[in-house]
């Protein structure tokens, strides 16, 4: 490797770890909380977020609050452990909480919000008040590759729900859901020790 070649390395993660330490900052948190935020990243109203220790968000991730399109100021809390993968979306327009040791994949979208979309209105879509509900994402859940998560939908604790789901209702604590919109094909069972179908 060249002297130029290492300079420019040593250039891009100078900028990349400011980057990183500027979002931290802008969230109120320290480095020896263990939160890994990796950049490109992009946040509104970090002032409207608390993330737990050890919690990692990979690149290419947008976290984007809207208190001023709603009555009721959101919050996004984001518990301890968790691990976010590639481009994760979130759009908070009510209350988001996700629980702590929640593994998610890449390409994920969890929204509490939607434009309003009433035709007779003098509004564009754009313009119109935001429909929101809250979404609960419980502990120990493990959310699979483009799952989408829509307003006011409960994913109970244990959780797992396959790659490309669509959450669209509220999913019962212990159960493996899948397709578009999801449905939970298997339950735990306790007294077996194992997935059974639902």
């Amino acid at each position: 490797m060249s002297l130029l070649d290492k300079a420019i390395r040593k250039g891009i993660n100078y900028y990349k770890n400011k980057c990183e330490d500027e979002i931290l900052s802008q969230l109120g948190v320290s480095k020896n909380r263990g939160i890994k935020i990796v950049h490109p990243f992009f946040i509104a109203h970090p002032e409207l977020v608390a993330i737990g220790n050890g919690t990692q968000i990979l690149a290419g991730s947008r976290i984007q609050l809207y208190p001023e399109l709603v009555e009721e100021k959101p919050h996004l809390r984001i518990g301890s452990g968790c691990f976010f993968g590639y481009r994760l979306c979130i759009l908070v327009g009510a209350d988001i909480t996700i629980g702590n040791n929640v593994l998610m994949a890449s390409d994920i979208t969890i929204v509490s919000e939607n434009h309003g979309t009433n035709p007779e209105s003098e509004l564009p879509y754009k313009k119109q008040q935001l429909k929101v509900a809250p979404v609960t994402i419980g502990d120990n859940c493990w959310i699979g590759d483009k799952v989408i998560i829509l307003p006011g939908t409960n994913i109970g604790e244990g959780c797992v729900i396959g790659g490309g789901a669509v959450v669209t209702k509220d999913i019962p604590s212990y159960s493996i859901a899948v397709g578009n919109p999801a449905r939970v094909i298997k339950r735990y069972d306790f007294d077996m020790h194992k997935w059974v179908k639902a």
